[in-house]
C-alpha cells in the first residue's frame, strides 16, 4: 500500500522542501498545507525513508503508481535510486543536499549550497577515490567486521594513512559507523556500484582464449555474467554472451586493442582494471581450461549494478548485497 507521511510529518518535510528551494533562489513557502514555489501550487505526495535502497525506491515507485506529482524526502539517495525516481517522474529531497521538484510549473533538478539542510558537503570529502573503492569492497567482502584502516590497509595493498584518511570520509557521510566501525548496509554497496567505473569497454572481434593468449592469462580478470553464475547468480544463457574482463596493466590493456577491428562485431570486450586490488573467486581458479582469473562474486555484483536498468535486477534477484532482502 502507497503511504503518504503523516499529516504532523507532512508539514515537517514542506518546510524543509520550501527551505531547500529556497536555497536555490525560488520563491517557496508552505501555503495552506501545500509546497507553493514561484506561485504554482504543489500537490505533492510526500513519502518519508531514512536510507532507501534502489529496491525499496522501486517498491515506492509501484505502490505510487500514477500518484504524481511525488516526492521522497530521505537522508541519504544514492545515484542508483535517484535514477529510479527520475524515471518515474518522481522528485527527491537528498538531505545531504540534493533537491529535484519535478512537477508541471516547477522542473528543479540541482545540488544545494553547502550547508542546506544541514547536509551540505565539501568535496574534500569525497570518499569515492580508487582508494576509497577499494575500501567499500573490502567492507563488503567481509560486511560482519570492522573497518579500520590497521585491518584494511594490509588486505588492498594501501598505506595505513591513506586508508586511514578515506576509512575517515565514508565516516563523515555515514556509510561507515564512527563507533561500531562497521559498513551501513546494504547502502555501501548501492553507492559504491553507482560510481563503480563502467565506461571504456573496448570490443575485440576474437574469443576470450586469442585474447589471453596475446596478453597474458594473468592479466585477465573475468567480470561478465558468466563470472558472476560461478558465484552463485542465475543469469539466463550468461555463456551465449561476449566474455567481459578486466585488464590488469597498461601495456596488456595496449596489446589487447592491437585485436581490434573497425566494423567487426565484438567476441570479448576488454577495459583497464577501475581498482588496483580485485579479489578473485577462491572456488574457480585458473586451470589449463580456463587459464584467467575470475573475480570475486561481489566484484561482479558492482560491475552489474553499475547498469541501473537490467543489471541492478540481476543483483537483486542474485541475492548478494550484504544487508539486502
Amino acid at each position: 500500500m502507497f503511504v503518504t507521511a503523516r499529516t504532523d510529518e507532512s508539514a515537517q518535510l514542506l518546510g524543509d522542501l520550501a527551505e531547500a528551494a529556497g536555497t536555490l533562489g525560488l520563491d517557496a513557502a508552505v501555503v495552506d498545507g501545500a509546497l507553493v514555489v514561484d506561485g504554482t501550487r504543489l500537490g505533492l505526495q510526500l513519502v518519508a525513508r531514512a536510507h532507501p535502497t534502489p529496491a525499496d525506491l522501486g517498491q515506492v515507485v509501484a505502490d505510487g503508481a500514477g500518484r504524481l506529482p511525488a516526492l521522497v524526502v530521505a537522508d541519504r539517495i544514492s545515484d542508483a535510486g535517484r535514477e529510479v525516481l527520475r524515471r518515474a517522474g518522481w522528485g527527491w529531497l537528498d538531505r545531504r543536499g540534493h533537491l529535484r521538484l519535478w512537477a508541471q510549473g516547477v522542473r528543479v533538478e540541482s545540488p544545494l549550497p553547502d550547508g542546506a539542510t544541514g547536509a551540505g558537503r565539501s568535496s574534500s570529502t569525497n570518499p569515492w577515490t580508487t582508494v576509497g573503492l577499494e575500501i567499500a569492497l573490502a567492507a563488503l567482502c567481509q560486511p560482519a567486521e570492522p573497518v579500520t584502516a590497521r585491518r584494511v590497509a594490509p588486505i588492498i595493498g594501501r598505506s595505513v594513512g591513506a586508508t586511514h584518511e578515506l576509512i575517515a570520509r565514508f565516516v563523515e557521510v555515514g556509510l561507515i559507523g564512527p563507533k561500531t566501525h562497521l559498513p551501513l548496509l546494504p547502502e555501501l554497496f548501492w553507492e559504491a556500484s553507482a560510481r563503480w567505473p563502467d565506461d571504456g569497454w573496448v570490443g575485440l572481434p576474437v574469443t576470450l582464449p586469442e585474447v589471453a593468449a596475446k596478453v597474458g592469462a594473468d592479466e585477465l580478470l573475468r567480470v561478465d555474467e558468466r563470472a558472476a553464475t560461478l558465484g552463485g547468480a542465475r543469469i539466463a544463457a550468461a555463456a551465449d554472451l561476449p566474455a567481459r574482463c578486466y585488464v590488469r596493466s597498461a601495456s596488456a590493456l595496449r596489446r589487447a586493442r592491437s585485436l581490434a577491428e573497425r566494423g567487426q562485431p565484438a567476441r570479448c570486450w576488454v577495459r583497464s582494471a577501475p581498482v588496483t586490488w580485485l579479489p578473485e573467486n577462491e572456488d574457480h581458479r585458473p586451470d589449463d581450461a580456463h587459464p584467467w582469473h575470475v573475480a570475486h562474486p561481489l566484484v561482479c555484483a558492482l560491475r552489474l549494478a553499475a547498469d541501473p536498468a537490467r543489471g541492478r535486477e540481476m543483483v537483486e534477484a542474485w541475492g548478494i548485497v550484504p544487508g539486502g532482502r
